[in-house]
This record gives C-alpha cells, structure tokens and sequence, in this order.
C-alpha cells in the first residue's frame, strides 16, 4: 500500500489551526483588503510626515544646506594654503656663482654644488640663503658601507641553506617511509547482501579492501503518492 507524504488528518490540523492564529483580511479593517497601501488611505499626520520628506539630491542644495563649500571651492581653499606655508626645496648647481641671492624664493631653496674633492664624486656642499647671504649649512653624501654586497648576499643565502634538505634528498626520505604501506592503487570497495541500507562496514589494513553489508530495505520515491491539488482545495473551502 503507497504512503502519502502527508496525511490529510495531519494537513486538515494544520488548516483549522491557521484560520485559528490569524485574521482574515476582511477582520482587520479598511487596510486587509487592499493589495497596495497608498499614501492617501493613511492618517493626515502621516501624510504630512510623507509629503514633507526631503527627495535624493546630488548635492547640499538639493537638501535644503545653502552654507556649504562646494568641491571646487574647498579644492581652491587647500591650494591657497598650501601655497601660503613655507617650505624647502632642493636645487643642484654647479657651483655657488650659479645661485643668485636675491631671487625670489631663494631662501626657501637648499642648494646642493657638487664637491670635486668628494669620494667617488657622491659628495655634495649645501648652502642656503640666510639674511640675503650664501652660507653653507653642511656636506652630503651617499653613504653605502653599511649595505651587503651583492657577492657577500649570496655566500650568505647559501651558507643558511647548508642545513635544509635537498628536494632529491626529501623525495628519497618520503618514497623510503611509504615503502610497503598500502598505496591508492590498492583501495577497493565491494558489497555483500541483499537490500539498498547499509548496515556494516569494514576495512582490511593489509589489503586495503573495503567490504559494504547491505541488510535492509527502504522505501523509495516510488513508495510515496503526492496529496492531489483537489483534496489540497477541499480543505480550504
């Protein structure tokens, strides 16, 4: 005999416990039986919070805020006080007659002339203009004893590998460990017993065979009827 999924007892419980919990449109005033509530079925209070509402905008105009700078205002306002803070800049010459002194912006320059005198040509004087006069504020130069050379970098990398495995030397260690352990090739499933439950299953270690008992057998998809569409009406009527 097919089983139903549901019982119509059980799914007629369900129905009058619906109707039970909850209202029917028509028991729950003016607004149940509309599909859509439009803003003139609700109260005037509401309606004024609704029509009173401020709509999208893309800028503060469009909300109301007449007192804000706009991007190209605030762009320019940066720009003017960028422009108004002093600050140093650096300029390569040849030599100090190339600086002229009394050019604008000139104390806010850092001068750099090359020192011919400096090692290996990275040594440069600086001088700045202080009271309308050149005075040279100090030397500079790259300064590389304290960084590795390239050679020295790599003698380094290769006596810190010294004390790792070589990958021929890993792949001898792992084919030795897995020797005569049970490899994927060996795997097998097999089924013994009538029925389409499982109910045991075991392994052998040293063949690494799989063994699935089957005992029992369960009901199917075809072993269910579906509730029709009619008796699924009926109980709403």
């Amino acid at each position: 005999m097919a089983i139903k999924r549901v019982t119509y007892n059980t799914l007629s419980y369900l129905v009058a416990e619906i109707k039970d919990r909850y209202a029917e449109k028509s028991a729950i005033g003016a607004l149940g039986g509309l599909d859509k509530v439009a803003v003139e079925n609700l109260a005037d209070d509401l309606k004024k919070l609704i029509n009173g509402k401020a709509n999208a905008a893309t800028t503060l105009a469009g909300y109301g805020i007449t007192d804000g700078m706009t991007a190209t205002e605030i762009a320019s306002a940066i720009s003017t006080a960028i422009a108004g803070t002093d600050h140093l800049s650096r300029v390569m010459v040849d030599s100090t007659a190339d600086i002229n002194v009394a050019a604008d912006g000139a104390e806010k320059k850092i001068y750099m002339v090359k020192n011919t005198d400096g090692e290996a040509g990275n040594l440069y004087s600086e001088y700045m203009v202080i009271d309308g006069k050149l005075e040279k504020v100090g030397d500079w130069k790259v300064d590389l004893s304290s960084y590795a050379k390239t050679t020295e970098v790599t003698a380094a990398i290769a006596n810190a590998l010294t004390a790792y495995a070589k990958t021929a030397d890993v792949t001898k260690a792992i084919n030795a460990a897995v020797a005569g352990l049970i490899q994927l090739d060996d795997l097998s499933v097999a089924s013994t017993g009538a029925g389409n439950v499982v109910t045991g299953l075991a392994y052998d270690n040293k063949t690494g065979k799989f063994t699935v008992t089957k005992g029992l057998t369960a009901l199917t998809e075809a072993d269910f009827t579906e509730i029709t569409q009619q008796e699924v009406k009926a109980m709403f009527a």
